[in-house]
C-alpha cells in the first residue's frame, strides 16, 4: 500500500529557531498514526505545514503522490486534509446542522436563501449513519457537552469526505465513556481508509488506538515504529532523550496539622454535602468522571463561586471567601483547569503573569509598582522552577504548555500560598514536563504546604496522591488511601450510582 500523505525532508526555520530539521514521515490510508514528543518538539509546526498554516522552509509535502504546497488551511481542507484542534472550532450560537455545513450551505434553487430543510435532513442522516443517537441536527451547539461537540467536529470531516484527519489531544476533556464513543468513530474512519494522525500525551491511548507512532525531539525525528513492537518506557525515553526512572517522583510525606477543612459544602445542581480535611505535608486527590462536580467544588472553596450551604476552615479558622481575592489573602491558590482561558494573561509577559497575585503587597510609596522587585523575583522563580524561556519579558502565549503551567505555579509560590488547589494541573503537557511538575508538587508539600489535586488520569492519581476522595454525580462516593487504592477500586467508586 502506498502512503497518501508524506512529509519529505521537511525543515522549518523561524527567526532564531530551527523548529524542524529534516523530518520525513509517511502516513498510510486506514491507519491511526501517533505523533509524539514533548511540548516544543515540533509536532504543532509539522501539523501546521501539512494543513496549510505554514509553508516549509525546505522539503516537500506529497498528497496522493503529488507535490502540494497549501498556502492557507482552506486549500488543505478542500484537498481532503482536516484538523480537529484541542480547542474545538464550534460556533456556539449555530445549530449542529449549521456547524456541519458552515461555509458550504445548500441554497434554495441556488438563490440567496439557505435550504435549512435539506441541511437538517442531510445532517440527521449523517448522524444516524455514524450511530450518534444523542445529538439532533437542530440542537443548538452551546447546549452540547464537550464530548458531543467533539462528535460534531468528526461529523464535519466525514461530511467533507476528508481523507486525512489530524486530531490534537482529542480526549483531554472527555470521560472514559466518552473516550470509548470517540474511539468507535475513529474505528469507523479507519475502516473507510481515512488516515488519522493522532496527537496525545496519554500513553494508554496510544497503545489502545494507534497502529504506528513517530517520535519527534527538538525538531528532529527520533523514530517511527509499530506500536505493538515497543513498550511505553521505550517511547517515553525516546521523547525525553533519557531514562525516567521515577516518573511520579513519589516520596514519603509526613502529615502535619490541619490546613483546610470543608463541612457540608453544597451548591444547587452542582454538588451536595462535600466534607473533607486536608493536612500540611500531603497531597489529597479528587477523582471522578467528567461532570462529577470536582471543578465546581474547588472554585467554590476559592471564592469564584458562591456556596448555598456549608463551611470552610483554613488552619482552623472559619473563612467566608466572597471572591478569589479573599482566598489569596488567606494564602490559598488555585491552578485552574483551563490555563489559557482562566489561568493566564496570554498576551502579557512571563514576568507580569508571575507577579500578578502579589502586586497589592509589593509596591512603592504612592502606589507605584516596584519593577525592581518584579524583575528580581520573576528571574529567581524562572530559574528555580527551570522555566524554559528566552527572557522573563517573553509573551506567555509563546511558551510551551509545560512552561506555562510552571509559571502558574510560580505565581502562587510568590504569593506565599500554603494551600494549593490544582485542577487538572498536567492536562496537555508532555511526559517530561509532568515529571518535573510532580517533583515541584512534592517539594511544596515537603516544605509544609498542602495540595488538593483534581485529576481525571487514574495512573496520575495513583502515582501522586496520599489519599483519594472519589466523587460521583455531585456527591462523595468514597475515600481511599493512596497505598490501598487500585484502578478497580477507584473506578468502582466513581461509577456506582449514588442514592441521593
Amino acid at each position: 500500500m502506498e502512503p497518501n500523505l508524506q512529509a519529505v525532508h521537511i525543515h522549518k526555520r523561524f527567526p532564531g529557531v530551527h523548529a524542524l530539521t529534516d523530518v520525513s514521515i509517511d502516513f498510510y490510508p486506514g491507519e491511526v498514526h501517533a505523533l509524539l514528543g514533548e511540548n516544543g518538539a515540533g509536532k504543532s509546526t509539522l501539523i501546521k505545514i501539512l494543513s496549510g498554516v505554514y509553508e516549509a522552509t525546505e522539503g516537500t509535502v506529497l498528497f496522493e503522490g503529488k507535490e502540494v504546497c497549501f498556502h492557507v488551511p482552506g486549500e488543505a481542507l478542500s484537498a481532503g486534509i482536516a484538523v480537529i484542534h484541542q480547542e474545538l472550532s464550534i460556533a456556539n450560537d449555530l445549530t449542529v446542522a449549521e456547524n456541519i455545513f458552515l461555509g458550504a450551505e445548500p441554497r434554495v434553487n441556488n438563490g440567496p436563501f439557505l435550504n435549512r430543510a435539506r441541511m437538517n435532513a442531510d445532517t440527521q442522516a449523517l448522524l444516524d449513519q455514524m450511530k450518534i443517537t444523542n445529538i439532533k441536527a437542530t440542537d443548538l451547539a452551546r447546549d452540547l457537552t464537550v464530548a458531543q461537540q467533539q462528535m460534531v467536529e468528526i461529523a464535519k470531516v466525514v461530511n467533507k469526505r476528508a481523507k486525512v484527519v489530524i486530531m490534537d489531544e482529542p480526549t483531554s476533556s472527555l470521560s472514559e465513556h466518552e473516550i470509548n464513543a470517540l474511539f468507535e468513530q475513529l474505528d469507523n474512519l479507519r475502516r473507510n481508509n481515512v488516515t488519522i494522525i493522532y496527537i496525545s500525551h496519554r500513553m494508554a491511548e496510544i497503545f489502545r488506538m494507534c497502529d504506528r507512532a513517530t517520535v519527534l525531539r527538538d525538531g528532529c525525528k527520533v523514530m517511527t515504529c509499530m506500536v505493538k513492537d515497543v513498550t511505553e518506557t521505550q517511547i517515553v525515553n525516546s521523547m525525553v532523550g533519557r531514562e525516567i526512572k521515577d516518573y511520579y517522583n513519589r516520596r514519603a510525606h509526613t502529615r502535619g496539622k490541619e490546613m483546610l477543612r470543608v463541612e457540608g459544602l453544597s451548591r444547587a445542581k452542582e454538588f451536595r454535602d462535600i466534607s473533607f480535611t486536608a493536612y500540611e505535608g500531603e497531597i489529597l486527590g479528587f477523582y471522578g468522571l467528567i461532570g462529577a462536580g470536582r471543578t465546581e467544588v474547588m472554585e467554590t472553596i476559592f471564592g469564584a463561586r458562591t456556596a448555598d450551604a456549608g463551611k470552610v476552615f483554613v488552619e482552623g479558622e472559619e473563612v467566608h471567601f466572597k471572591s478569589p481575592k479573599d482566598a489569596i489573602e488567606h494564602r490559598v491558590g488555585l491552578v485552574t483547569e483551563d490555563r489559557r482561558r482562566t489561568g493566564l494573561m496570554l498576551q502579557a509577559t512571563l514576568c507580569h503573569n508571575i507577579v500578578l497575585p502579589s502586586l497589592p503587597y509589593h509596591h512603592k510609596k504612592f502606589g507605584f509598582l516596584d519593577t525592581r522587585w518584579e524583575t528580581n523575583i520573576a528571574g529567581e522563580m524562572t530559574g528555580t522552577l527551570r522555566v524554559k524561556t528566552p527572557s522573563i519579558q517573553t509573551i506567555i502565549a509563546n511558551l510551551s504548555g509545560g512552561n506555562q503551567q510552571k509559571v502558574i505555579l510560580a505565581k502562587w509560590l510568590i504569593a506565599n500560598s500554603r494551600i494549593l488547589l490544582l485542577d487538572e494541573p498536567t492536562r496537555g503537557i508532555d511526559v517530561n514536563a509532568k515529571s518535573e511538575f510532580y517533583a515541584l508538587m512534592n517539594d511544596f508539600v515537603a516544605q509544609g504546604g498542602c495540595i488538593v489535586m483534581v485529576s481525571s488520569e487514574l495512573p496520575e492519581m495513583l502515582g501522586v496522591a496520599d489519599r483519594i476522595i472519589v466523587m460521583r454525580e455531585g456527591v462523595q462516593s468514597g475515600e481511599i488511601s493512596g497505598a490501598e487504592a487500585t484502578e478497580h477500586s477507584i473506578i468502582q467508586l466513581a461509577s456506582v450510582q449514588s442514592n441521593v
